[in-house]
């Protein structure tokens, strides 16, 4: 009568708690369900910063009415375990990155680990709950007998767990760069960033460590490169800033970009103790190199065997950033010796341009002909560190072939065989610089000869003509035709050196009516007067 009673009881409770599947008279029945708790070992967090919540799962099985073994671990394992973070539950700025987590299966006394991705934002100091929903199922009843089916009433459960975080009171760093940070490649300068403290407590004897993660991006200059370096802040109070100067550059070779630095801030927190923070970063920003160029290039007496030759151009600063105190100068080759060159142009913003000379010695050994010469750009930039280009301009220049600085313009002279006349012979100065004490020199060979064959022409301007007269004669067998002579001129430069021009040939003409004896006309015409005037003696002696 008892066990009837009982199992209308157990009958009525399963109909109440929907269970599923006939009723029927079982002999047995397992009751129980598993226990699921969440915790958390670690749960100190910082503002501002990315974390890892580690939650634990527990099963701590419970048994309400037991039986067979088998039957009552499967009434206390949680089946298809998914965990869960209700991110819109939290009353902090914290982001979850990770989705549900999937478990399988969760025996009695078993637990399992599973982790979560936080984004921490500026959250205040003090404790936050972070809700934990774990979702499972599980077989609440299991009825069975030595005759009868084996039933089950399965069902699905969400439980929420609060774990319990505290965000800690402690310097939370921000580091940031000036608008204006930028160096150029090839050059260094100042750069600033901008360190915060946004956190909740002081640092105090901070000292940032910065270090650069790119080849060719250096602190210091580039005579003295570093990868790293470190500034010392002596306290940075919550929601204050300090502005960090450091001295960087960039090697020539480094491409235009923003390149990034990153800082580590080791301070003592108001213990005394000496932390350290999460890496920052920053950016700077390389320029491409300054450039320059010639134009408008011009060559006066670029020619063999000149020792004054010149080279005049237009040197242009084509950028990025202006250049103080420029110089240009131009290398010579293995023939080729610079005399003078160097040329200041003083300051050259971004598209100033200045003009720039040389002088260079083309000697006689010299062949005509097409080269290049190197010209350099050195100045200074604004913190007065000299620099040059690290890539030459190449301009190609043209040697003419020797060339003497006076020509023949004209001769002229009346001398006939057997007689002597003036020979003017007039030259031209193709020179561009003044020469003095100019001499000319004549000479000849048979059948002229000169004994006066010097002739001063003192100082000449460029461009102008003068001429040189000698005294010259012709012997009586010279007949009337140009013969061939010569002048060679003497004179002094600018600077002193006294130099020859080679010979300058010339015609001199002796004159067709020479005859080398007295004249026709007049032995006519005295003879004439010689008949006449014996003929009037002979008639006055008749």
């Amino acid at each position: 009568m008892r066990q009837k009673i009982l199992t209308s009881i157990l009958v009525l409770f399963m109909i109440t708690a929907g269970f599923a599947g006939p009723v029927v008279a079982a002999e047995e029945i397992v009751v129980g369900s598993p226990n699921i708790t969440a915790s958390a070992a670690d749960v100190q967090f910082r503002a501002s910063e990315s974390a890892t919540l580690s939650v634990t799962v527990n099963n701590d099985g419970q048994l309400t009415d037991g039986g067979r073994d088998e039957y009552e671990n499967e009434v206390q394992t949680a089946q298809s375990v998914q965990i869960d973070i209700a991110e819109d539950q939290i009353d902090a700025p914290i982001e979850v990155n990770t989705g549900t987590q999937t478990l399988g299966s969760l025996s009695d006394g078993q637990s399992e680990t599973v982790d979560f991705a936080l984004e921490i934002g500026r959250a205040t100091p003090g404790t936050y709950q972070i809700p934990v929903e774990i979702t499972y199922s599980h077989s609440r009843v299991i009825a069975f007998g030595q005759f009868e089916d084996t039933d089950r009433q399965n069902r699905e459960q969400t439980v929420t767990e609060e774990i319990t975080i505290r965000i800690e009171d402690r310097p939370e760093f921000d580091m940031s760069e000036d608008e204006a940070n930028a160096v150029t490649a090839g050059d260094n300068g100042k750069i600033g960033f901008n360190l915060q403290n946004i956190g909740t407590e002081t640092a105090r004897d901070a000292t940032v460590r910065l270090q650069t993660q790119t080849p060719g991006i250096f602190f210091g200059k580039q005579t003295s490169q570093s990868v790293d370096t470190s500034v010392f802040v002596s306290a940075l109070e919550p929601d204050s800033s300090e502005q960090i100067t450091v001295q960087m550059g960039a090697g020539p070779d480094v491409s235009a970009g923003t390149y990034t630095v990153t800082a580590i801030v080791e301070y003592e927190d108001e213990n005394g103790i000496t932390q350290q923070s999460d890496p920052l970063q920053a950016g700077v920003t390389v320029r491409e190199e300054r450039t320059f160029e010639l134009e408008n290039v011009e060559l006066t007496d670029f020619r063999v065997d000149e020792p004054e030759a010149r080279i005049e151009a237009t040197v242009i600063n084509r950028g990025p950033t202006p250049a103080q105190n420029a110089v240009v100068s131009v290398s010579g080759t293995e023939t080729i010796a610079v005399t003078s060159g160097e040329s200041a142009v003083g300051d050259l913003a971004v598209g100033d341009s200045a003009p720039v000379s040389f002088t260079l010695n083309i000697p006689g050994e010299a062949e005509p002909g097409s080269i290049s010469l190197p010209f350099a750009v050195e100045y200074e930039n604004e913190d007065g560190d000299v620099l040059q280009t690290t890539t030459p301009i190449r301009q190609s220049v043209t040697i003419q072939p020797e060339q003497d600085r006076f020509e023949i313009v004209g001769t002229e002279t009346g001398v006939t065989p057997g007689g002597s006349a003036t020979l003017a012979v007039t030259l031209r100065y193709t020179g561009s610089e003044p020469v003095s004490d100019a001499n000319a020199k004549l000479f000849t060979s048979d059948p002229i000869s000169s004994a006066d064959d010097g002739a001063f022409l003192g100082t000449v301007e460029p461009g102008t003509t003068t001429t040189a007269t000698f005294r010259v004669s012709a012997s009586s067998d010279a007949i009337a035709k140009e013969y061939a002579s010569s002048v060679e001129v003497r004179y002094d430069e600018a600077d002193g050196d006294t130099r020859f021009t080679g010979s300058l040939p010339i015609g001199v003409s002796v004159s067709a009516g020479d005859s080398g004896g007295l004249p026709l006309m007049p032995i006519g015409v005295a003879a004439v007067i010689a008949v006449l005037g014996g003929g009037v003696v002979l008639y006055r002696r008749v």
